[in-house]
This record gives C-alpha cells, sequence and structure tokens, in this order.
C-alpha cells in the first residue's frame, strides 16, 4: 500500500495547491483573520466528505450520468461562485465597522460558504470518480475509499491551512492600504473566473 498511497498523496497534493476557487476564497477570509480562514477550511472538507459519500453510495455516477441534473448543479454552482466573486470585488472585507471589532463576521456564515464553494463545482466529483477508482480495491472498497478520502481530506486541511495562514501575514502588512483593495479585487475576479470555468469549460 505504501507506493499507492505516495502516489495518490503527490496527485492531490498538486491539485490541492492549484489556485482555484477554493483557494482564493481561503485567501479572502483570511484577511478577517486566520479563525475564519479555519471554518472555511472545514467547511471545505465538510463538502469533501460529501462528495465522497456521494461516490461511496452510487450517487456521483448518477449525476454525472444525468446530463440534465449535471448541467442543473453545474450552472447553480457557476451563479453562485460569481455572486461570491462579485461581493468579494465589489465590498472587499465589508463596512469599517466589521474590520474594527464593532461587528463580528460570523463563523458559520463563513463555514457554510466554504461547503458551497466546494459544492457549487459539481467537477469536483469527477475528481473522486476518475481518481478514487485507480486507488481503491474492490475486495476492500469500503475500507479503501475511507483511507484514501481521509488523505485527500487530511492534505486539504494541510494546503488549505497554510493559504489561510499565508494570507493573514499579507493582509496584516497591507491592510488599510491600497494594495489591499486591489487584492481584494483581483481575489473577486478570479472566483468570477472560475465560476465562468465551471459553467462552460467542457461544453
Amino acid at each position: 500500500m505504501l507506493e499507492p498511497t505516495l502516489q495518490f498523496i503527490a496527485i492531490t497534493l498538486a491539485l490541492e495547491v492549484t489556485p482555484g476557487p477554493a483557494v482564493l476564497f481561503i485567501l479572502y477570509q483570511s484577511a478577517f483573520g486566520f479563525r475564519y480562514a479555519l471554518m472555511g477550511v472545514l467547511g471545505l472538507m465538510t463538502a469533501n466528505v460529501i462528495w465522497i459519500s456521494l461516490v461511496a453510495t452510487g450517487l456521483g455516477l448518477l449525476l454525472v450520468g444525468t446530463p440534465w441534473l449535471f448541467a442543473t448543479v453545474r450552472y447553480l454552482g457557476a451563479l453562485y461562485l460569481a455572486y461570491l466573486g462579485y461581493r468579494i470585488a465589489r465590498y472587499g472585507i465589508g463596512r469599517p465597522k466589521a474590520v474594527d471589532g464593532k461587528q463580528k463576521k460570523s463563523y458559520l456564515l463563513t463555514y457554510q460558504q466554504g461547503i458551497m464553494t466546494s459544492l457549487s463545482n459539481p467537477k469536483a466529483v469527477l475528481f473522486f470518480l476518475a481518481l478514487l477508482p485507480q486507488f481503491v480495491r474492490t475486495e476492500s472498497f469500503v475500507a479503501d475509499l475511507l483511507y484514501f478520502g481521509g488523505i485527500k481530506i487530511s492534505i486539504l486541511f494541510v494546503v488549505m491551512g497554510s493559504f489561510g495562514l499565508l494570507g493573514k501575514q499579507v493582509f496584516n502588512r497591507l491592510m488599510g492600504s491600497g494594495g489591499a483593495t486591489w487584492l481584494f479585487r483581483a481575489l473577486g475576479v478570479g472566483i468570477v473566473a472560475a465560476a465562468y470555468g465551471v459553467a462552460f469549460s467542457g461544453t
């Protein structure tokens, strides 16, 4: 199991560090503080559990095998990402009172946004359907699925947590300057671009 495990780790790590909606989302949340980035990461992890469960129960194949259902989920997800990206680009970190401690940002909302950011990309299920079967053995399907699924979620936590720490340091230096505003806009535009990719790539 050592060789397939190392192969799986290498592939998953490469995919996780590639900039995408999740990375941009965590970088944005880090502007509020590392705890908010961490809540966003927990939301992403929860969504991964959902995706893995869909694969385990066969519902993932149903989603992918039903064109109209897959398209509906894809376009709804793209709309959500586009809305989130617009909000980030337009309003940045929010009104001043949301920054100076007079009005705290909701941890629960951040967690929910993390879940939706991952679930908004139905192509994530294609990742699990394409990758996991290469490593999961038929005779130990459940055990292997839990094993490799656990590795996937662990790597997600480490990588996204690292982006959260990095983002916190960057925003600590830029906060209050024009650079922070432009960085917010870049993150927002990036998420909107990712939404376009979710909706139209491969169509």
